[in-house]
């Protein structure tokens, strides 16, 4: 064929089309007559029609018999909660009814064996690869409460560690041909990788459930009663407003008697009454802060669903969600020496933006905690020394789309720049920079921040300059918000 008529194929593909020319050679090579083949085909339609692990057992338990009269299958699975293998269905009994344990007389193989007239295949989570190390799926996790479910290692699962699940028997060897044999090896592997995503899908449907579970228990046993705390706020400030009352009684009648004691008395009351009052105002602030967290973070419907689930509202993202914030940090930023530069004009926003301010607020939130970590002073080109956070915003046409347009939410802070791989990695959920290892963190903050923001259809990223980083997020503007901005 000439090269200019050659069809294309894809690198990337090339790999696969080797793996599937191997496979069709291997296949070829087995010669399976008419009826292996039709039990092949028929066993991978009817493991299509889906059921669960139990009906697994008995569709493999099938097969045996119907290639020859008298000829059985057994079915055992590695139990985690025991440690041990257990048979859970054969031809003879159907399902076993407690599982009865066999861990001694079918040791764990790599590869199929003879043993008390069976031939034993062992059942793999995925096919292994060259020379790789089969491990019981219970040997690299923690103590669970769950029968057949293993811990992954991988955001893949069948790219995680290749464990052993169970064994497939069939008996009697002596009715067993070569052509019998070749049939159950191919057929081993099916099962184990069907065995493999039905207990995967169980793992999963609990997870699922406690999750959902998990949600309702927050919102019924952490989210009411945490209202409580609003009446006991509520009564302090009538006790505060009490006090007032009192102390202005206490003076008019300290009034009357002269002397410095009074006088010093009077002071001190006063003294305490500020405190009093001061520490009743950063209480009301921090719940006020953790029940909006709260009630944002822990929604049932983020459980429910499996992914952040807004609530926008309208809302002016400097006055209604900056501004708290940065009351709540303002007393650290001072200790840390951090100038706050506020804007004059947050890019002359007079209409509000419909995002979800809890969780907005939980990104600000993030943002100033890094600010407190990583903030350091530098020297500026006038010679001057500064140590600041800066934020601000502004407009930005053709975004997400050309045509719309979006709003830029910067946080700029002072300090050593990030390299632009940096930038590019650190919004990356448990990323770290290499020089960070000496502030206490997790480097779950950004990827949070990410997340929200993707979340309102926007994006996020960083920006080095000469004196520091500036973090930011562009949120898209609503056809409703563009009408009100006109």
């Amino acid at each position: 064929m000439p090269a200019s008529t050659k069809p294309s194929v894809s690198d990337e593909l090339l790999p696969f089309i080797h793996l599937l020319e191997r496979e069709s050679k291997a296949y070829s090579e087995n010669h399976f007559p008419k009826k292996h083949n039709d039990i092949l085909n028929s066993f991978c339609n009817a493991a299509q029609y889906g059921g669960g692990l139990r009906d697994l057992y008995r569709l493999c338990c099938s097969v045996p018999p119907l290639l020859a009269k008298g000829m059985e299958g057994s079915f055992y699975l590695y139990c985690c909660r025991e440690k041990e293998l257990v048979k859970v269905c054969d031809t003879k009994n159907g399902l076993i009814k407690p599982h009865k344990p066999v861990s001694r007389s079918l040791p764990p193989s790599r590869r199929p064996y003879e043993t008390s007239d069976m031939l034993v295949f062992p059942l793999f989570s995925r096919p292994p690869r060259n020379n790789e190390r089969a491990e019981l799926p219970w040997r690299s996790q923690k103590d669970t409460d769950h029968d057949f479910c293993f811990y992954l290692h991988n955001s893949d699962p069948f790219e995680s560690r290749l464990n052993i699940l169970g064994m497939f028997a069939v008996r009697p060897i002596s009715r067993l041909f070569h052509e019998d044999r070749l049939l159950f090896r191919v057929l081993a592997r099916w099962i184990g990788y069907e065995l493999n995503k039905r207990l995967l899908t169980v793992q999963n449907l609990k997870h699922l459930c406690f999750v959902n579970a998990l949600g309702m228990d927050i919102g019924h046993n952490i989210i009411i009663p945490n209202m409580r705390f609003r009446y006991l706020f509520r009564r302090l400030k009538e006790k505060v407003s009490a006090l007032d009352d009192l102390g202005s009684e206490v003076a008019g009648c300290l009034s009357l008697i002269s002397g410095d004691a009074c006088n010093h008395l009077t002071y001190r009351y006063r003294e305490i009454q500020r405190e009093l009052e001061d520490c009743h105002h950063e209480l009301v602030q921090q719940h006020t802060q953790i029940s909006l967290f709260l009630e944002s973070l822990f929604r049932e419907e983020h459980f429910r669903y499996g992914h952040l689930v807004l609530k926008p509202g309208k809302c002016f993202v400097e006055q209604d969600i900056i501004q708290p914030q940065l009351e709540l940090y303002a007393g650290r930023f001072a200790s840390h020496g951090i100038k706050v530069d506020r804007p004059h004009n947050m890019y002359q926003q007079e209409f509000p933006l419909m995002v979800d301010v809890g969780l907005l607020a939980q990104v600000y939130a993030n943002l100033f905690s890094n600010a407190l970590k990583y903030t350091s002073e530098i020297i500026t080109k006038s010679g001057k020394r500064r140590k600041a956070l800066a934020y601000g915003c502004e407009e930005v046409e053709d975004f997400p789309v050309k045509g719309m347009k979006g709003v830029k939410f910067n946080v700029f802070t002072t300090g050593p720049p990030l390299s632009s791989e940096q930038c590019r990695e650190i919004f990356i959920d448990g990323w770290r920079a290499d020089n960070d290892s000496s502030v206490p963190g997790t480097g779950h903050g950004l990827a949070f921040i990410r997340r929200v923001v993707e979340a309102h259809g926007g994006e996020v990223g960083c920006e080095p300059t000469e004196e520091g980083n500036n973090f930011y997020f562009i949120l898209p503007l609503s056809p409703a918000e563009h009408r009100e901005e006109a």
